[in-house]
């Protein structure tokens, strides 16, 4: 992974996904220095409902939302950085943060599904719908707060579109493909963002247009810029699709990567030479002329556990940044990323975890960095005890049901078992204490609660289980 390529010089806009561990917005006004001395032109912030939502809206800002004052203390810090802004809201697919309320519910493509929009009414057209008229309430407001130069309307993964009972129909009797009524509500959407002052270029995700042909795809041409995405190590599109974007879109085309997010629906640590691999492959791109976002994902959707928190990620978005800035990874920019996080050793760009944990950052929001590391071994251990021999062997559930034990296995066994404990409870405080610095408080809570408390569970089952039997009454100091 030595290869070098002609440095991008287009924008780089580093994508902020605030639907699950939202940084705070103090932490957030600190990670645009770094964004800016690592290479990054602006970011894409994708607010859901994080965003201070008004009027019939405002149902959708959870706890903890941003104020409209704290926004405008984010735009100014970026004024000043040189770093732009551009706000991404979904009008389409991934509702479920609007979707999911009984005010809206009304709204969903399938009844049950709280994912995706219905475009249509019953006798009404694309563009003339209730879901339509929610749609641009929501791009109005973050418009009028933020005042883009661009705009971002999502629409990736409108899954069952055409499915439901209501669009069925229209499509039945209009005669018009899935693809021909995602195409319209889109030009829709995009014709009355892109008129709202200050007039904003309007950012589309591809996917659900990526088969369309030409003469479909010419209802856009001149209101939206497409985003082509992929976060693998090796690129592959459909084919010819880049020439019938070209020949719609020209040279506003954008492309889409990632730094995170992108390698399991529930990782704890990021692969990043998996990531550095997406970038050099994008810089083999040549058709994408008018920038490239780097994606950072922080849940698959709006219901879904977290993936890498923010911090743990920041050392593979240094990386990716310098290999777009670059034009490639080497040895050096290795080094020159390992010295920019501060890092006292080389930064291990593999998917591994060491017994020891040697880097010791001191980046901003490292803390939480350090402390999923902690966990990962402190994991580790955890499978190695409940997925070991020594419980399957002399303390299986038959073994503990009829107290046929041999206190000297059992007593090793305990020492660990109690060992752990402590470990993960001495976690959990540390997360209770630095994550709210960065993350929020709601963070801490969830993540504690999915990741921690259920093994903690598990801990007392088992020691409650060994508690009580008379084979075992020397050892009852050691299970309490």
């Amino acid at each position: 992974m030595s290869e070098t390529l002609p440095a991008a010089t287009k924008p780089l806009l580093v994508h902020i996904d605030m639907k699950g561990g939202p940084p705070t917005p103090r932490y957030l006004i600190q990670l645009l220095s770094l964004f800016k001395t690592w290479g990054a032109s602006g970011i894409l912030i994708e607010w859901e409902d994080m965003f201070p939502w008004d009027g019939e809206l405002q149902v959708l800002a959870r706890e903890g939302h941003y104020s409209r004052e704290e926004v405008l203390l984010l735009l100014q810090a970026a004024i000043d950085l040189e770093l732009e802004v551009v706000p991404l809201v979904q009008t389409f697919g991934h509702l479920e943060f609007v979707l999911k309320h009984p005010e809206f519910s009304q709204l969903r493509e399938i009844p049950l599904f709280p994912n995706s929009l219905r475009p249509v009414d019953p006798d009404t057209e694309p563009g003339q719908s209730s879901g339509f008229l929610l749609v641009c309430e929501m791009v109005r407001q973050i418009i009028n707060l933020h005042h883009p130069q661009k705009i971002h309307i999502g629409c990736d993964e409108v899954w069952y579109l055409g499915k439901g009972p209501i669009t069925s129909v229209y499509l039945e009797n209009k005669g018009v493909s899935v693809t021909q009524l995602f195409l319209q509500h889109l030009r829709s959407v995009a014709k009355f963002a892109s008129s709202e002052a200050p007039q904003p270029k309007v950012l589309v995700w591809d996917d659900m247009m990526r088969t369309a042909d030409v003469d479909d795809l010419m209802i856009l041409q001149g209101l939206v810029e497409p985003v082509v995405w992929n976060y693998g190590e090796n690129l592959q599109f459909s084919p010819g699709m880049f020439q019938r974007y070209s020949a719609v879109f020209g040279s506003s085309i954008w492309g889409g990567s990632a730094w995170r997010g992108a390698s399991g629906s529930c990782s704890h640590s990021t692969p990043i030479r998996y990531h550095i691999a997406n970038h050099l492959a994008w810089l083999t791109v040549e058709e994408i002329k008018a920038g490239l976002i780097l994606t950072g994902w922080a849940r698959y959707d709006h219901f879904a556990t977290h993936c890498e928190l923010l911090p743990v990620s920041l050392p593979s978005l240094c990386c990716c940044l310098a290999v777009m800035k670059n034009g490639g990874w080497t040895s050096e920019i290795h080094s020159m990323c390992s010295k920019q996080l501060m890092l006292k050793d080389q930064l291990n760009i593999e998917h591994t975890i060491s017994a020891e944990g040697t880097e010791e950052p001191v980046f901003t929001g490292s803390r939480i960095y350090s402390l999923i590391f902690s966990y990962l071994r402190i994991l580790s251990n955890y499978e190695t005890i409940f997925n070991g021999t020594t419980q399957r062997t002399w303390m299986n559930p038959w073994q503990i049901k009829q107290g046929f034990l041999n206190p000297i296995q059992v007593r090793g066994f305990l020492l660990e078992l109690k060992k752990l404990q402590f470990s993960f409870r001495a976690l959990s405080e540390a997360f209770k204490i630095d994550v709210p610095n960065v993350l929020h408080a709601f963070t801490s809570e969830e993540w504690i609660g999915t990741n921690i408390d259920p093994k903690l569970d598990e801990i007392a089952t088992v020691l409650n289980s060994l508690r009580e039997l008379p084979c075992l009454q020397g050892l009852q100091e050691m299970m309490k």
